[in-house]
């Protein structure tokens, strides 16, 4: 069920939020918290969705909960209870079982990790706010990444920030995303990638399909987070940015600072940080840190890749991405050695190519990740 799919979705949301604004400065009088509004709809929309399938989302909210309560009392160290919170997720991916394959089971596993990991160590956790926050469903299925931080903010801001001004911006940002994914990316679909053979690997058979296919995730990701976060600036909450012209790149690492931003700052935090404190206590990573930066830096995209599956083409496809950062890293290194190639990088053509040839690669990348290529 794709919830930004449904116009009975879009519907109801568009009529909750603006009641939602229109109420609130009655809400402020009566002191109506805004945590019990957004956990109403939380827990409506996930009936509607595990309607069919219950128990899937009863047994990873049990996972999750009991390895924050753990962990919260001492009786777990942190690290095992992430490895308790992803679990259910490992095994869905390594078809080790089937029973928990749930409907964004992606997201709610990294909003749990994400408690576990950035919550304050003296703050008191809300059970109603861990499962409103867990199951919320702007994003329940999938992206952006929504920061436990930044959700407890929200809560304290209340009704506050919830008023007709916001609700319009919201307006706006929602009607850009459902041109960019009911429109554009739909017209990319049915023009173009569906005209175009998915086994042609000739070199125009493979420029079509990479562009393409980039073109079209880009617009049909960018059109749901736009959606999502346009809704939840209707409801008070802000639901960060995702996409930020990633056309405009000036190379790979430049690229994901535009592109699906939540989720790459999120693994940064999460798995770039981590590697690179534990190689820098190293002796030999600590006179070499630029080694261990780069093996954080691959870990990390690597984790971007095989976050979605461990099939052979999201391996591969977070393995190029990982190889892009990492040889722009090493260029780098060597330019603050070599003032004549530090000074070409910064001309005009070193940057127009760097630009071109940022956007060829990640298309290539996208084009494996897409399962179209003979990989």
């Amino acid at each position: 069920m794709e919830l930004f799919a449904s116009l009975e979705f879009f519907t109801n949301a568009l009529l909750a939020s603006l009641a939602v604004s229109l109420l609130g400065p009655l809400a402020l009088r009566v002191k109506l918290s805004l945590r019990y509004v957004l956990a109403f709809f939380s827990i409506l929309t996930s009936v509607l969705v595990f309607w069919n399938r219950p128990l899937q989302a009863i047994i990873v909210l049990i996972v999750c909960a009991a390895a924050l309560w753990l962990c919260r009392r001492g009786l777990i160290a942190t690290r095992v209870a992430v490895v308790l919170t992803m679990l259910p997720l490992l095994l869905v991916k390594t078809h080790a079982m089937t029973l928990l394959g749930m409907l964004g089971l992606s997201f709610v596993t990294f909003r749990a990790v994400d408690v576990l990991l950035f919550a304050h160590k003296n703050e008191a956790i809300r059970p109603l706010d861990y499962l409103t926050y867990l199951f919320f469903p702007l994003t329940l299925l999938a992206g952006p990444m929504y920061r436990w931080r930044t959700f407890q903010a929200d809560l304290q801001k209340g009704f506050g920030q919830v008023n007709m001004g916001h609700w319009r911006v919201g307006f706006e940002t929602l009607l850009l995303g459902i041109v960019q994914k009911f429109a554009v990316a739909h017209l990319i679909w049915l023009y173009g990638l569906n005209e175009v053979s998915a086994h042609d690997y000739s070199f125009t058979g493979i420029v079509l399909n990479a562009t393409l296919y980039s073109a079209y995730l880009y617009f049909d990701f960018a059109g749901y987070s736009n959606m999502a976060i346009g809704i939840g600036k209707m409801f008070g909450v802000n639901i960060p940015v995702n996409f930020q012209n990633p056309i405009l790149s000036k190379n790979p690492q430049d690229f994901w600072r535009r592109w699906h931003i939540s989720l790459s700052e999120w693994l940064r935090d999460v798995v770039f940080m981590p590697i690179y404190k534990a190689l820098s206590k190293n002796s030999f990573f600590s006179q070499h840190r630029f080694a261990a930066q780069n093996i954080g830096i691959f870990a990390t995209l690597f984790c971007m890749g095989i976050w979605n599956g461990l099939q052979w083409h999201y391996i591969v496809s977070g393995m190029m991405f990982g190889s892009y950062s990492v040889a722009h890293n090493r260029l780098l290194l060597s330019a603050r050695k070599r003032p004549a190639l530090q000074q070409w990088l910064a001309s005009k053509p070193a940057n127009l190519g760097g630009r071109i040839l940022t956007l060829v690669l990640a298309a290539l990348a996208l084009y494996v990740f897409s399962g179209r290529s003979p990989i």
